[in-house]
């Protein structure tokens, strides 16, 4: 198949569109249903006479395992649902950054830290190591 017939646009800039996410959550939807149904006739399967009780145990543990994964691939995309509607804006109105939910905690430690001016060389080289040291072993 030559990429022009290929409706699944490149990963992760279509997690960017909200209709490439509702596509992929139905098809979530509709596979959890499959997976779901299927679980249950191979249990039921399991209680007839003469039923290979190993064979369809692997079977509904690999069904059960692909069910996991389909499961935690809706909640992620539930939540980057939920993340991009509330998403977060600085001081000036800028989104922040994938990179800045990751190294601050809060949206006051961001806006905290984008007003400072960056570090200077000259402060580096300020700094007293030792003394630096033994104020983290303290606390």
């Amino acid at each position: 198949m030559d990429a022009e017939h290929n409706d699944t646009p490149k990963l992760p800039e279509a997690l960017g569109s909200t209709e490439y996410r509702a596509r992929l959550t139905t098809k979530l939807n509709c596979l959890i249903a499959v997976l779901e149904v299927a679980i249950v006739k191979i249990t039921k399967s399991m209680d007839t006479p003469g039923a290979n009780e190993d064979r369809l145990t692997k079977v509904r543990g690999n069904l059960e395992n692909t069910l996991s994964i389909c499961h935690r691939a809706k909640q992620t995309l539930d939540r980057t649902q939920a993340n991009k509607q509330t998403a977060r804006r600085d001081s000036e109105g800028k989104l922040m950054t994938a990179r800045d939910y990751v190294e601050l905690t809060s949206i006051e430690e961001y806006r905290k830290f984008r007003n400072m001016a960056p570090i200077t060389k000259n402060e580096v080289e300020m700094i007293d190591f030792d003394d630096l040291s033994r104020r983290l072993n303290d606390t």
